[in-house]
């Protein structure tokens, strides 16, 4: 079977996109991608594209628009005259463009797959419901991540959720660069000998940023060993409100903020150094963090969102909180740092997920239910 996979934001998720080419591949399908402009590619065995300008922040958006509709021609003529069986999609990044030329890749007889990360864009645009609405009515079959999106697409989209199959986000495993905790800690500067809380990615207003600053600033006066990074960059949102609390409250020197985009060869020093990953999110479709927290054998604090819940059992995997409540996630925190079995609950959330998320397995059943 021949897929052509579509990534507008590898430089983002390419740790999914790469590690699912490479399973597909395995199953015996010719793979292609056609992504954005990321170039470091050497962990993917497919052929890489570099078309879409997505993620690129030095241009403008007639260009971008310009340029996401000479990519999409590409695919479109790719597929069609190079006979593939299957364009799988994953995002779409200006849904009526997405819906344009989806269409014709429907009417020259291509079945259209989409792995679904959101969906619906937290920051939709007032188009984006109508657009979602005509694509999802276009495509063969739509894969989601949590058992609990099942529902949430029915809720959303009714009239297409019998095409909606439960596969869950796979491990992250392969990307976890592990080095010393005390390497980590120098280079960035950060005390030894404190217990250091981690959250990791974009800054987006369901990340709980807000939440997570507010049952900081109690939890630093409870407890003297809690340290707090938060790196990662500001995505669609406003941080000042966050830099006015940063500055009205004394964290102590037990605060660390490295806001902006985080190199890959950077990740792992923050992962290392840190002895728990705190993921606060108000709301979420999945996320590919928790995996990579695992990843690197850490223990999680998140919400109580389903997405979470389905890895993250309390006092075996990590702890959970109330979402958007700052004094049930101070509590979580505060009982993380109580445990005196951090690690391994880690090697616990690392084993389920290796267990459970294994690509092979997940692109066999992409394979078996989606695709066929």
């Amino acid at each position: 079977m021949k897929v052509l996979l579509l990534s507008q934001i590898a430089v983002v998720d390419y740790k999914y996109t790469f590690s699912l080419a490479n399973a597909l591949r395995k199953q015996g399908n010719e793979v292609e991608l056609v992504i954005d402009d990321k170039k470091d590619n050497d962990y993917c065995k497919c052929k890489c594209y570099n078309k879409f300008l997505t993620s690129r922040k030095d241009i403008g958006k007639v260009k971008k628009l310009l340029n996401y509709c000479s990519s999409y021609r590409f695919v479109v003529k790719k597929a069609v005259e190079e006979g593939f069986d299957i364009v799988h999609v994953q995002w779409f990044q200006f849904s009526p463009i997405d819906y344009h030329y989806l269409k014709k890749l429907k009417k020259r007889g291509v079945k259209l797959v989409v792995s679904v990360h959101d969906i619906l864009p937290f920051n939709a645009k007032f188009y984006d419901l109508a657009y979602h609405k005509k694509i999802y009515a276009l495509c063969d079959h739509i894969i989601v991540q949590a058992k609990s999106n099942i529902k949430r697409f029915d809720d959303m989209f009714p009239e297409d959720s019998k095409k909606v199959t439960f596969v869950p986000h796979g491990h992250f495993l392969d990307f976890a660069e592990k080095i010393d905790k005390t390497v980590s800690r120098e280079h960035l500067g950060i005390p030894h000998d404190k217990k250091v809380f981690l959250f990791f990615g974009q800054i987006k207003k369901v990340k709980g940023v807000d939440v997570l600053l507010k049952a900081f600033a109690d939890l630093v006066e409870k407890d003297k060993d809690a340290y707090l990074i938060i790196a990662g960059s500001v995505w669609k949102a406003d941080f000042h409100e966050c830099e006015e609390f940063i500055a009205a409250h004394d964290f102590d020197g037990r605060l660390k903020t490295d806001i902006r985009y985080i190199p890959d060869e950077e990740v792992k020093y923050y992962y290392s150094a840190a002895d728990v990953c705190v993921l606060p999110y108000t709301d979420v479709y999945q996320s590919g963090v928790i995996q990579l927290a695992y990843g690197y054998q850490k223990p999680v604090v998140c919400s109580n969102l389903p997405a979470f819940t389905q890895f993250v059992h309390e006092g075996e995997t990590g702890f959970i909180s109330e979402a958007g409540d700052p004094e049930s996630l101070e509590s979580a925190m505060m009982r993380a740092l109580e445990s005196g079995e951090l690690e391994e609950i880690g090697k616990a959330g690392y084993e389920l997920v290796k267990k459970t998320l294994n690509w092979d397995d997940l692109a066999k059943k992409i394979v078996n239910e989606c695709y066929r």
